[in-house]
Protein backbone atom coordinates (compact mmCIF):
# COMPACT_ATOMS: atom_id res chain seq x y z
CA UNK A 1 0.00 0.00 0.00
CA UNK A 2 1.17 3.35 -0.85
CA UNK A 3 -0.20 6.85 0.95
CA UNK A 4 -1.19 10.31 -0.57
CA UNK A 5 -0.90 13.13 1.75
CA UNK A 6 -3.05 15.79 0.27
CA UNK A 7 -0.93 18.85 1.96
CA UNK A 8 -1.09 21.73 -0.86
CA UNK A 9 -4.50 23.98 1.13
CA UNK A 10 -4.45 27.25 1.97
CA UNK A 11 -5.74 26.51 5.38
CA UNK A 12 -7.97 29.90 5.61
CA UNK A 13 -9.23 28.80 8.61
CA UNK A 14 -6.04 28.44 10.57
CA UNK A 15 -5.13 31.92 9.20
CA UNK A 16 -2.98 33.80 10.46
CA UNK A 17 -0.71 30.91 11.31
CA UNK A 18 -1.46 29.54 7.86
CA UNK A 19 0.39 32.98 6.25
CA UNK A 20 3.37 31.63 8.32
CA UNK A 21 3.64 28.57 7.67
CA UNK A 22 1.37 25.71 6.18
CA UNK A 23 -0.58 23.22 7.68
CA UNK A 24 1.01 20.34 7.24
CA UNK A 25 4.07 22.12 8.75
CA UNK A 26 2.41 23.09 12.04
CA UNK A 27 4.61 21.71 14.79
CA UNK A 28 2.66 19.10 17.12
CA UNK A 29 4.65 18.21 20.00
CA UNK A 30 7.46 20.49 18.53
CA UNK A 31 7.21 18.19 15.46
CA UNK A 32 5.84 19.18 11.84
CA UNK A 33 2.67 17.52 11.64
CA UNK A 34 3.71 15.70 7.95
CA UNK A 35 6.52 14.63 9.41
CA UNK A 36 4.66 12.94 12.40
CA UNK A 37 1.82 11.66 9.59
CA UNK A 38 4.53 10.08 7.42
CA UNK A 39 6.42 8.47 10.08
CA UNK A 40 3.79 6.51 11.55
CA UNK A 41 2.19 5.45 7.70
CA UNK A 42 5.75 3.89 7.25
CA UNK A 43 5.93 2.11 10.71
CA UNK A 44 2.59 0.56 9.71
CA UNK A 45 4.23 -0.81 6.45
CA UNK A 46 3.13 1.58 3.95
CA UNK A 47 5.80 1.10 1.23
CA UNK A 48 6.21 4.90 0.06
CA UNK A 49 3.99 7.56 -0.45
CA UNK A 50 3.51 10.65 -2.42
CA UNK A 51 2.43 14.45 -0.94
CA UNK A 52 1.12 17.39 -3.54
CA UNK A 53 2.56 21.05 -3.13
CA UNK A 54 1.05 24.42 -3.46
CA UNK A 55 0.98 26.91 -0.79
CA UNK A 56 4.22 27.48 0.68
CA UNK A 57 5.16 24.63 -0.83
CA UNK A 58 9.04 24.69 -0.04
CA UNK A 59 7.89 24.72 3.88
CA UNK A 60 5.63 21.24 2.89
CA UNK A 61 8.46 19.45 1.11
CA UNK A 62 10.82 20.31 3.49
CA UNK A 63 9.08 18.61 6.75
CA UNK A 64 7.82 15.59 4.30
CA UNK A 65 11.69 14.91 4.09
CA UNK A 66 13.29 12.73 1.65
CA UNK A 67 11.28 8.84 0.24
CA UNK A 68 8.53 10.24 -1.28
CA UNK A 69 7.43 11.84 -4.46
CA UNK A 70 6.14 15.28 -4.57
CA UNK A 71 3.62 16.42 -7.36
CA UNK A 72 3.50 21.00 -7.89
CA UNK A 73 0.77 21.92 -8.56
CA UNK A 74 0.07 25.67 -9.82
CA UNK A 75 -3.70 25.56 -8.74
CA UNK A 76 -5.41 23.36 -6.23
CA UNK A 77 -7.50 21.08 -8.39
CA UNK A 78 -8.60 19.48 -5.13
CA UNK A 79 -9.14 15.21 -5.09
CA UNK A 80 -8.07 14.98 -8.71
CA UNK A 81 -4.53 15.15 -7.88
CA UNK A 82 -4.70 11.52 -6.55
CA UNK A 83 -4.52 10.76 -10.03
CA UNK A 84 -1.26 12.00 -10.86
CA UNK A 85 -0.47 8.88 -8.21
CA UNK A 86 -1.20 6.13 -10.68
CA UNK A 87 1.12 5.41 -13.13
CA UNK A 88 3.08 4.38 -9.75
CA UNK A 89 0.47 2.00 -8.08
CA UNK A 90 0.61 -1.52 -8.33
CA UNK A 91 -3.11 -1.53 -6.55
CA UNK A 92 -4.39 0.46 -3.57
CA UNK A 93 -3.53 3.69 -2.52
CA UNK A 94 -4.34 5.68 1.45
CA UNK A 95 -5.42 9.01 0.82
CA UNK A 96 -5.06 10.82 4.31
CA UNK A 97 -5.79 14.96 5.19
CA UNK A 98 -2.81 17.22 5.51
CA UNK A 99 -4.04 18.55 8.16
CA UNK A 100 -5.63 15.94 10.59
CA UNK A 101 -3.43 13.70 13.01
CA UNK A 102 -4.56 10.53 12.64
CA UNK A 103 -3.02 6.67 13.00
CA UNK A 104 -5.24 4.70 10.59
CA UNK A 105 -5.72 1.23 11.06
CA UNK A 106 -4.49 0.01 7.42
CA UNK A 107 -4.65 -4.06 8.32
CA UNK A 108 -8.72 -3.20 9.02
CA UNK A 109 -9.09 -1.48 5.65
CA UNK A 110 -7.16 -3.45 3.66
CA UNK A 111 -9.05 -6.57 5.18
CA UNK A 112 -12.61 -4.76 4.23
CA UNK A 113 -11.20 -3.83 0.87
CA UNK A 114 -10.23 -7.46 -0.01
CA UNK A 115 -13.76 -8.67 -1.23
CA UNK A 116 -13.57 -8.23 -5.53
CA UNK A 117 -16.72 -6.04 -5.74
CA UNK A 118 -15.35 -3.41 -3.38
CA UNK A 119 -13.82 0.09 -4.90
CA UNK A 120 -12.08 1.22 -1.22
CA UNK A 121 -12.96 2.08 2.26
CA UNK A 122 -13.76 5.28 3.94
CA UNK A 123 -12.12 5.77 8.12
CA UNK A 124 -15.52 7.04 9.85
CA UNK A 125 -15.36 8.14 13.62
CA UNK A 126 -18.15 9.35 15.89
CA UNK A 127 -18.80 13.04 16.06
CA UNK A 128 -20.03 14.51 19.50
CA UNK A 129 -19.95 18.01 18.44
CA UNK A 130 -21.78 18.38 15.61
CA UNK A 131 -18.90 20.05 13.90
CA UNK A 132 -18.40 18.31 10.81
CA UNK A 133 -20.13 17.10 7.69
CA UNK A 134 -21.87 13.85 8.36
CA UNK A 135 -21.22 10.57 6.43
CA UNK A 136 -23.76 8.55 5.85
CA UNK A 137 -23.77 4.35 5.71
CA UNK A 138 -26.17 1.36 5.42
CA UNK A 139 -24.85 -1.93 6.17
CA UNK A 140 -20.99 -0.84 6.31
CA UNK A 141 -21.44 0.84 2.76
CA UNK A 142 -21.28 4.33 2.08
CA UNK A 143 -24.26 5.78 1.31
CA UNK A 144 -23.66 10.19 1.00
CA UNK A 145 -22.40 12.76 2.72
CA UNK A 146 -24.88 15.59 4.27
CA UNK A 147 -24.50 19.22 6.13
CA UNK A 148 -22.95 19.86 9.25
CA UNK A 149 -26.03 19.33 11.72
CA UNK A 150 -24.51 22.15 14.50
CA UNK A 151 -23.66 21.95 18.04
CA UNK A 152 -25.74 20.07 20.38
CA UNK A 153 -27.20 17.89 17.85
CA UNK A 154 -27.30 14.00 17.75
CA UNK A 155 -23.84 12.44 17.64
CA UNK A 156 -23.52 10.84 14.48
CA UNK A 157 -20.75 9.56 11.74
CA UNK A 158 -17.94 11.79 9.98
CA UNK A 159 -15.22 11.30 7.62
CA UNK A 160 -12.27 10.34 9.41
CA UNK A 161 -10.04 12.03 7.07
CA UNK A 162 -8.55 8.65 5.31
CA UNK A 163 -9.67 6.56 2.57
CA UNK A 164 -8.40 3.75 0.44
CA UNK A 165 -8.99 3.20 -3.05
CA UNK A 166 -8.02 0.65 -5.24
CA UNK A 167 -6.92 1.70 -8.62
CA UNK A 168 -9.63 0.98 -11.04
CA UNK A 169 -11.85 3.43 -8.11
CA UNK A 170 -9.18 6.06 -7.92
CA UNK A 171 -8.96 6.42 -12.17
CA UNK A 172 -12.60 7.44 -11.95
CA UNK A 173 -12.34 10.36 -8.94
CA UNK A 174 -12.39 13.71 -11.42
CA UNK A 175 -14.41 16.01 -9.48
CA UNK A 176 -12.53 18.51 -6.61
CA UNK A 177 -14.24 16.38 -3.69
CA UNK A 178 -13.92 12.84 -4.42
CA UNK A 179 -17.34 11.84 -2.66
CA UNK A 180 -18.90 13.37 -5.60
CA UNK A 181 -17.25 10.75 -7.49
CA UNK A 182 -18.21 8.09 -5.51
CA UNK A 183 -21.90 9.08 -5.83
CA UNK A 184 -21.80 9.69 -9.16
CA UNK A 185 -19.65 6.39 -10.53
CA UNK A 186 -22.05 4.36 -7.72
CA UNK A 187 -18.65 3.08 -6.48
CA UNK A 188 -18.64 0.45 -3.58
CA UNK A 189 -17.29 1.93 -0.94
CA UNK A 190 -17.06 0.04 2.84
CA UNK A 191 -16.68 2.14 6.05
CA UNK A 192 -14.44 1.15 8.50
CA UNK A 193 -14.72 2.16 12.00
CA UNK A 194 -12.25 4.31 13.87
CA UNK A 195 -12.19 5.34 17.75
CA UNK A 196 -8.20 6.43 18.04
CA UNK A 197 -6.30 9.45 17.89
CA UNK A 198 -7.76 12.15 16.17
CA UNK A 199 -6.58 15.77 15.93
CA UNK A 200 -8.32 18.67 13.92
CA UNK A 201 -5.35 21.03 13.35
CA UNK A 202 -7.81 23.42 11.21
CA UNK A 203 -8.26 26.62 13.04
CA UNK A 204 -6.08 28.21 15.87
CA UNK A 205 -8.25 26.92 18.59
CA UNK A 206 -8.40 23.35 17.24
CA UNK A 207 -4.41 23.49 16.61
CA UNK A 208 -3.30 24.59 20.32
CA UNK A 209 -5.54 21.87 21.87
CA UNK A 210 -4.48 19.05 19.87
CA UNK A 211 -0.74 20.01 20.94
CA UNK A 212 -2.06 19.19 24.87
CA UNK A 213 -4.28 15.80 23.82
CA UNK A 214 -0.90 14.99 21.54
CA UNK A 215 1.64 15.56 24.56
CA UNK A 216 -0.48 14.16 27.16
CA UNK A 217 -1.14 10.52 25.34
CA UNK A 218 2.68 10.14 25.34
CA UNK A 219 3.45 10.60 29.08
CA UNK A 220 4.26 13.79 31.48
CA UNK A 221 5.64 16.32 29.69
CA UNK A 222 6.75 20.40 30.38
CA UNK A 223 4.29 23.12 30.77
CA UNK A 224 4.85 24.20 26.94
CA UNK A 225 5.64 22.49 23.41
CA UNK A 226 8.35 23.99 22.26
CA UNK A 227 10.18 23.54 18.23
CA UNK A 228 14.27 22.73 18.27
CA UNK A 229 15.20 26.25 18.07
CA UNK A 230 12.58 28.20 20.13
CA UNK A 231 14.14 29.72 22.66
CA UNK A 232 13.09 30.92 26.59
CA UNK A 233 15.37 32.85 28.33
CA UNK A 234 15.65 31.76 32.13
CA UNK A 235 14.07 35.44 33.25
CA UNK A 236 10.81 34.91 31.37
CA UNK A 237 7.83 33.10 32.31
CA UNK A 238 5.93 31.16 29.77
CA UNK A 239 3.27 28.51 30.94
CA UNK A 240 1.17 26.63 28.68
CA UNK A 241 1.84 28.00 25.30
CA UNK A 242 3.71 26.21 21.89
CA UNK A 243 6.90 28.10 20.33
CA UNK A 244 7.68 27.55 16.71
CA UNK A 245 11.30 27.28 15.80
CA UNK A 246 11.72 31.07 15.82
CA UNK A 247 10.26 32.21 18.91
CA UNK A 248 12.39 33.70 21.40
CA UNK A 249 11.29 34.55 24.89
CA UNK A 250 13.92 37.14 26.60
CA UNK A 251 13.95 38.97 30.06
CA UNK A 252 10.82 39.99 31.97
CA UNK A 253 8.01 38.35 29.68
CA UNK A 254 4.89 36.88 30.83
CA UNK A 255 3.28 34.56 28.78
CA UNK A 256 0.41 32.33 29.47
CA UNK A 257 -1.44 30.15 27.32
CA UNK A 258 -0.39 31.81 24.09
CA UNK A 259 1.17 30.49 20.66
CA UNK A 260 4.39 32.04 19.35
CA UNK A 261 5.06 32.07 16.03
CA UNK A 262 8.08 33.67 15.50
CA UNK A 263 9.11 37.26 14.88
CA UNK A 264 11.04 39.58 17.23
CA UNK A 265 12.11 38.35 20.87
CA UNK A 266 9.70 39.09 23.48
CA UNK A 267 11.12 41.31 26.26
CA UNK A 268 8.92 42.95 29.20
CA UNK A 269 5.70 42.16 27.60
CA UNK A 270 2.97 39.87 29.18
CA UNK A 271 0.40 38.08 26.50
CA UNK A 272 -2.75 35.86 27.58
CA UNK A 273 -4.49 33.61 25.07
CA UNK A 274 -2.72 34.95 21.91
CA UNK A 275 -0.87 34.43 18.53
CA UNK A 276 2.04 36.17 19.25
CA UNK A 277 3.44 36.43 15.27
CA UNK A 278 5.57 39.18 13.20
CA UNK A 279 2.53 39.50 11.74
CA UNK A 280 1.22 41.16 15.06
CA UNK A 281 -0.90 39.44 17.92
CA UNK A 282 -4.44 37.91 17.45
CA UNK A 283 -6.97 36.40 19.93
CA UNK A 284 -6.39 33.22 19.99
CA UNK A 285 -10.00 32.21 21.37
Amino acid sequence: MMFFVLAGGYGRRAEPLSRIKPKPAFPLGGVPLITRLIAQLRLRGCAGGFVNLHHLAGQVAEAAGDGVRFFAEEELSGSRVLARALPFLEDELLAVNGDTYLEPPLAEMARLAQAPEVDGVLLARRDRSGAYARLLSDGGRFLDTGAAPGKGATPGWMYAGAALFKKRALAKIDEANFFDSLRRERLDFRVAVYDGIWLDLGTPASYFQANWDFMARRGPQGGNALSPGAGIDPRARVRHSILWAEARVGPGADIDSCILAGGPVLENVRHRRSIVSALGVFPLF
